[in-house]
């Protein structure tokens, strides 16, 4: 289940495009730095994060597959067995409320080469600290899919925090704490550019896992 949780995690970061389009990202997690790379073409992704992991999904037909790459271990799933898994872990975590908005502190910093603004937020599992750049190139396209995937693969955490849409900007620089972890993410680029093929193709050798046990029998 907690494997399945953080696939739906995994999949909620990555953002469907029409374009072609190479989103790097730096995560900071429990004094962990891991650099996640996500590669767009049309309707498929392709998320590395560090050398660790890599997730494969087709958007259209909600299909995705996690390779694991320390044991070779690949575990795939259906559109409607991480929606399951996304609505037991809303139950748990009380998810059932609309999350509170990010409020503008009017504090102006500077994030690498963006001007920025800091938004903060407080909901019932945590709080963040948002460096919002209203100047980023495409920022409404870029908020709108990022949303739009993340509730369409109902990405358990989507339900509880503040919307990309709800900021005026591109957030390139988030301090998160939720239910006790502290978490960093800082955007490092995100660019139109071509993706090739070859990128979507599933490594050979690995071990399929064996799904958890979901209630309906979905998992099995």
């Amino acid at each position: 289940m907690k494997l399945l949780l953080t696939f739906a995690v995994v999949i909620g970061l990555s953002p469907t495009l029409h374009a072609d389009w190479i989103i790097i990202q730096k995560t900071r997690t429990k004094g962990e730095d891991k650099t996640m790379t996500i590669k767009v073409k049309g309707d498929l992704i392709r998320s590395d994060l560090g050398t660790s992991m890599t997730a494969l999904m087709n958007a259209k037909d909600g299909t995705a597959q996690m390779f694991i790459h320390k044991n070779k271990s690949v575990m795939k799933v259906n559109a409607d067995t991480l929606k399951t898994a996304a609505g037991l872990a809303n139950k748990l975590l009380g998810g059932s409320e609309a999350p509170a908005k990010p409020k503008a502190t009017g504090e102006k910093v500077k994030v690498g080469e963006w001007d920025t603004e800091i938004y903060t937020w407080e909901g019932k599992i945590g709080s963040g600290k948002f460096y919002v750049a209203k100047d980023f190139p495409n920022f409404p396209e870029l908020n709108k899919v990022m949303d739009k995937l993340s509730k369409s693969m109902s990405n358990p955490m989507s339900a509880m925090f503040p919307s990309n849409t709800d900021f005026p900007g591109m957030v390139v620089r988030s301090e998160m704490s939720a239910i006790g972890t502290m978490s960093k993410t800082e955007l490092v680029s995100a660019k139109e550019e071509a993706v090739s093929d070859d990128e979507f193709k599933a490594p050979e050798g690995y071990k399929e896992l064996k799904m958890p046990s979901l209630p309906g029998g979905l998992g099995k």
